[in-house]
């Protein structure tokens, strides 16, 4: 708080309990520790109203309404004065701190009142205490209310009877309204935030006792309103409660503005020891006083939002009335989503502010949730990989011993036989590399069942595999690879996965020129299958070009699948540094 606010607080609280002094001195006189408690009351609801009208946008309406409470409620005590319009003015004056105490209470510590109850309750209010208080000083003379007759202001429409009936009827109706106060008071705490019911619990169930002691008396004990004493000993037992009130109001405002200066502080003391995903939505709940506050991050490489824990997470509905949601933004991309308290929307500044503290921890937080998040995409990928390669080596194993391997055993034989037969030498030689190239081949199936690298890619690298396998698929393609050598698990990822998808051109887009290219740039390694077919390729589960993807992801890195009527292109993008995640 700075020097000029302080200086305001005080000037304000001074003036207030001067008032009582100079309003009430003929009582006070005989009373002095009644005239202390009387000022003390007045001057905490002035010091409070100051705090908070300076305390910002939010705060302003409780704040002024209290100050205008603090600067009516001392004429209340003119009912100590013998002569003059004094004591007439005290009733409604009374009446007058009622409205402004309680619409200030219902405001606080949100400084709005947005609900149709609270301004009912505010009507209501003022129709009885202020309206009631105009036709009591019609109905009414002194001293039926125990005043000299030397005061003014009283009787214009004397009647004893209706006098009788408006004092009842005013008790009752005051009762009413300290039940209504009371339950509004209820429903209010409930809906604020843990921030604020902390600091509003206190004013609010001292409040609440007010309304409801100060009601009881004026019903259970009628002489208030007929002996001047009697009033003057109310007006003091409801001065003590106040002064609770009033007490419990300063308090708060000053735990609040405490609050909002270190919570951001509190962000940074927190996180500075270390940042992890827990440790960054630890200190955000603490500074906000939100435990059911939730955190979302974005995950580039999964184009989507994960949680705390890096697993996929689609954050609510934004027009949820109970929550908040507030996105923070990065420099190239989104960085997180905090989840909070739909009440928290009255703290704008403060929820700024610690955001704003806890930006660089929430980066970091990030980073290692989108981590998080792509491991476990990668140990998905090597299960559904490990699974599909099990059920094709199972798939490929059967037909070998079934179909493929049963047809080049007996094209073994008859070439066997052939050789037999004849003794033409050209025969010979011919019908010898045949069945060196036939059991070459099964060799190559038998491996490629039980999932073992073909030896062309083992001896002679990528590029010669790569050719190999167009031969044998009868494509039209043109393969241009890089001629070093690569690592073996990126080799091998690669070899895969252009495979699948040369396969896939022979499967659907026969006679279409093939285009098959590898190359290296700023560490990675890319490769290449485009074809000038009709199009139409996708990656559906358990397919084969959906296993390109799993492959890719298990080096981390990626893969996609461009097809449109003019043609496809697969490619495949690896990490030269990553090694294989166990």
């Amino acid at each position: 708080m700075s020097r000029d606010q302080i200086v305001r607080v005080l000037l304000c609280a001074f003036a207030s309990g001067g008032l009582v002094a100079a309003t009430g001195w003929p009582y006070w006189q005989t009373h002095p520790v009644r005239g202390l408690v009387a000022g003390l009351a007045c001057a905490g609801f002035a010091a409070a109203g100051a705090l908070l009208a300076s305390g910002g946008e939010r705060r302003a309406l409780t704040g002024r309404l209290l100050l205008l409470a603090a600067f009516c409620w001392p004429f209340a005590w003119l009912v100590s004065w013998d002569s003059g319009p004094g004591p007439a003015l005290s009733y409604l004056c009374q009446g007058g701190f009622w409205v402004l105490a309680g619409t200030a209470i219902l405001s606080y510590p949100t400084g709005v009142l947005v609900a149709r109850r609270y301004r009912a309750f505010v009507a209501g209010a003022a129709t009885v205490m202020l309206g009631g208080g105009v036709v009591l000083l019609l109905v009414s003379k002194p001293e039926w209310l125990g005043l000299p007759t030397t005061v003014s202001g009283f009787g214009l429409l004397a009647r004893q009877g209706a006098f009788d009936v408006w004092i009842r009827f005013l008790a009752a109706a005051q009762v009413v309204l300290a039940a209504w106060f009371t339950a509004l008071l209820w429903i209010r705490a409930r809906w604020l935030s843990n921030l604020d019911r902390r600091i509003a619990i206190p004013v609010l169930v001292a409040a609440a006792a007010l309304a409801l002691v100060s009601s009881a008396q004026a019903f259970v004990h009628p002489g208030a309103w007929t002996h001047r004493d009697q009033l003057q000993e109310f007006y003091f037992s409801q001065g003590v409660i106040a002064l609770v009130v009033s007490t419990a109001l300063v308090s708060g405002a000053l735990r609040d503005r405490w609050w909002e200066l270190s919570a951001p502080h509190r962000v940074v003391r927190i996180t500075s020891s270390g940042t992890s995903v827990a440790t960054v939505r630890v200190a955000l709940a603490e500074a906000l006083r939100d435990r059911s506050l939730r955190l979302f991050f974005w995950a580039p490489v999964e184009n989507g939002w994960v949680d705390v824990r890096g697993l996929p997470a689609v954050p609510g509905e934004a027009d949820d009335e109970r929550r908040w949601r507030i996105s923070v933004d990065g420099l190239q991309h989104p960085l997180a989503i905090v989840e909070v308290d739909a009440a928290l929307r009255n703290r704008p500044l403060l929820v700024d502010a610690v955001l704003r503290a806890g930006s660089p921890a929430l980066l970091t937080a990030q980073l290692q949730a989108a981590a998080s998040a792509n491991l476990a995409q990668v140990l998905a990928a090597q299960e559904r990989l490990a699974e599909r390669e099990l059920a094709e080596r199972q798939r490929l194993e059967q037909e070998l011993v079934d179909g493929a391997q049963h047809r080049l055993d007996v094209l073994a034989r008859r070439l066997h036989g052939l050789t037999v037969h004849t003794s033409d030498p050209a025969v010979l030689r011919f019908a010898g590399e045949c069945q060196q190239e036939v059991r070459a081949t099964v060799g190559e199936l038998e491996a490629l069942a039980r999932g073992l690298l073909p030896a062309a890619l083992a001896e002679r690298g990528l590029g010669p595999a790569l050719e190999t396998v167009v031969r044998r698929l009868g494509l039209a393609a043109r393969v241009e690879v890089i001629p070093e050598r690569l690592p073996a698990a990126v080799e091998a990822t690669l070899y895969f996965a252009l495979c699948e998808g040369l396969t896939n051109v022979a499967k659907y887009a026969e006679g279409a020129a093939v285009t098959v290219r590898v190359a290296v740039s700023d560490g990675w390694a890319s490769g290449f299958v485009s074809d000038d077919g009709p199009g139409g390729a996708g990656a559906k589960p358990g397919g084969g070009l959906a296993g390109i993807v799993d492959r890719a992801r298990v080096l981390s890195g990626w893969a996609a699948i461009d097809s449109t009527p003019s043609g496809t292109q697969i490619s495949v993008h690896l990490p030269l540094d990553v090694p294989l995640v166990a």
